[in-house]
């Protein structure tokens, strides 16, 4: 899913500031300066520069001094780095318990960012907590800039963790919601893909579940490329296809699905020579329509 950081802005000085500063060759005060000063944004500011620099190597001890004495302070945004920071042991081991507790801060701040964060923490390493999550998912739905995520997690949860036709129904709605607010939320298209195949949103639709997933797909979706491979190898869908399931396990792989990794092993061996060449050759005109020289990150 979706991991994401704001930074404050720094205040770029005026030209009568800079006229000023030449005039007295007094320099303003450094980031660091105004962090020492007990400045909670710049002690943030220098913290996060210090634990992920645009170039050269981490500080992260440093780092991470400055981001807690941002957040000592009450700084929401450097408790919401500090959550992310332990939970994905970023220069320290791993703690799911540490993470959840700066990221609580921060939700109970109302940043919406941490908000998301502990929400996926609780979904996924803390499962006796899922209605916790989603209370704090339903309440970031209407948000402008994490609302689209937050339907997209819930749809997720909603959809494989589910258990009545309600729930599958309202996934396939919060995930065509999530996607109309943002379109670059290609998992969005494996779910609309499993609620037409199985018919949550209506009449079952396989012609519509392969267009959904043939959009997850050329979206680089690895979940979406599987699907659709599935259904060339499933006589439930037409005649099968083993050539173009191989060729779409093997994208599916190469952006590290280990499952479609070994699907696309054991299919590859019931393929002749010239059944490789072919997928190999549907595979270079899939990527010349979508303009690839290379799989996207």
């Amino acid at each position: 899913m979706l991991r994401v950081c704001l930074l404050a802005g720094l205040v770029a000085f005026s030209g009568t500031d800079s006229l000023a500063w030449s005039q007295s060759q007094t320099p303003p005060p450094s980031l660091r300066e105004l962090a020492e000063s007990g400045d909670p944004e710049a002690a943030f500011d220098y913290g996060y520069d210090l634990t992920f620099p645009e170039s050269g190597e981490p500080d992260t001890v440093t780092g991470r001094y400055w981001l807690i004495q941002a957040a000592n302070e009450g700084y929401a945004p450097a408790n919401a780095i500090l959550g992310v920071i332990y939970r994905d042991g970023f220069g320290v081991d791993p703690d799911i318990d540490r993470a959840r507790a700066f990221l609580e801060l921060a939700w109970s701040a109302q940043d919406a960012i941490a908000g998301h964060e502990l929400a996926e923490l609780l979904l996924y390493d803390f499962p006796d907590e899922r209605a916790a999550a989603i209370e704090i998912l339903e309440n970031l739905l209407g948000d402008v800039d994490i609302g689209p995520v937050a339907s997209l997690t819930l749809a997720e949860s909603l959809m494989f963790e589910g258990s009545t036709e309600t729930e599958f129904a309202r996934a396939v709605t919060l995930a065509r919601d999530a996607l109309d607010r943002d379109p670059d939320l290609a998992r969005a298209h494996y779910i609309l893909g499993i609620g037409a195949a199985e018919g949550y949103a209506g009449p079952i639709d396989q012609a519509g579940a392969r267009r959904a997933w043939n959009a997850g797909a050329d979206a680089s979706d690895s979940l979406a490329l599987i699907a659709l491979a599935e259904t060339w190898l499933d006589d439930g869908w037409g005649i099968p296809d083993p050539v173009q399931a191989y060729f779409l396990y093997t994208v599916a792989a190469d952006l590290g699905d280990s499952d479609a990794a070994d699907a696309a092993e054991t299919l590859g061996r019931t393929l002749d020579a010239d059944g490789r060449a072919d997928a190999e050759g549907r595979r270079a005109a899939w990527e010349r329509r979508l303009g690839w020289t290379a799989l996207p990150d």
